[in-house]
């Protein structure tokens, strides 16, 4: 299914209101393709709730997060490196964003972790009023699920303490 249709069948299961809201922000192009879209699924008979059964599912064996664990906990207590691991690739702007919600622990060794450019990227992304409660809460919550999938690794091996070269070989002149 083509990416607008995926949008088109998403859309089509909100309410009319926050369809309104959501194509206003789109560019003309995209809103023309995707009313064409849906009223493709209008005149289909869709309603609302036959079009939240084409939108994918997550997978039977996804495991939910733990009750206990709320998206700060899990992102308050992450590691700098699985931070900078789940957010890398992601633009600077939403890390800027996510990144002054709080002033997280690992906030000064992430941005050591970051080259010079990204540093600087994300130093002119920096928001200059508070973000939104409503996308701190989404931000600080997808963080933490993508946290949650990350695979867990072994510590690393503790090298073995190995005798010199010189004393595992022996030589025939020497006892």
């Amino acid at each position: 299914m083509s990416g607008y249709r995926r949008a088109a069948v998403a859309l089509h299961a909100l309410a009319e209101a926050d369809r309104t809201l959501i194509l206003a922000e789109l560019p003309e192009q995209d809103r023309t393709v995707l009313r064409d879209y849906l009223n493709e699924l209008d005149e289909l008979g869709f309603d609302t709730g036959a079009a939240t059964d084409l939108l994918p599912r997550q997978p039977a064996d996804a495991v939910p997060p733990a009750a206990n664990d709320t998206p700060v906990d899990t992102l308050g207590a992450a590691a700098a490196a699985s931070v900078n691991t789940v957010l890398e690739g992601e633009p600077a702007s939403l890390v800027a964003q996510l990144l002054s919600v709080e002033p997280w622990a690992w906030r000064g060794e992430y941005l050591a972790l970051q080259t010079s450019a990204r540093r600087e990227q994300l130093h002119a992304a920096a928001p200059t009023a508070a973000v939104a409660p409503a996308r701190a809460a989404f931000l600080r919550s997808a963080v933490a699920a993508r946290l949650q999938r990350l695979p867990i690794r072994a510590p690393a091996a503790q090298p073995v303490a190995r005798a010199p070269w010189w004393r595992l070989v022996r030589l025939p002149w020497t006892r």
